[in-house]
């Protein structure tokens, strides 16, 4: 079963973009350009609008961040348990890569 945001790409006809590694797939996801993103943590609420976009990486991508503030997404085996949503693409390659992650690692 796809989750959530695979068949929203797939109903939207949006690219589902990937970064492989030794020709294994280890993170998905998709640019969704103009969204507008909402927050809301703690009875806290924020509503971002990004200049180009936001990309979604989805649930059971690879992590390689260690920032605390991404812990409760990642599980044991460094994948993520949930959808993530990343400001930029670069952002979100640098969280499936590390430091070396940039744009042009999705495809």
């Amino acid at each position: 079963m796809k989750n959530t945001f695979e068949a929203l790409a797939e109903q939207a006809k949006i690219k589902v973009l990937q970064i492989t590694e030794n020709n294994d797939t280890i993170a998905r996801g998709i640019y969704l350009p103009e969204a507008v993103t909402s927050f809301c943590d703690n009875n806290i609420s924020t509503i971002s609008y990004p200049d180009t976009g936001v990309f979604v990486l989805f649930q059971g991508s690879h992590a390689s961040s260690t920032a605390d503030k991404y812990k409760p997404y990642i599980n044991t085996n460094q994948k993520t348990n949930r959808e993530i949503i990343f400001q930029s693409l670069n952002a979100a390659a640098q969280f499936v890569l590390g430091d070396k992650g940039h744009t042009n690692d999705w495809k």
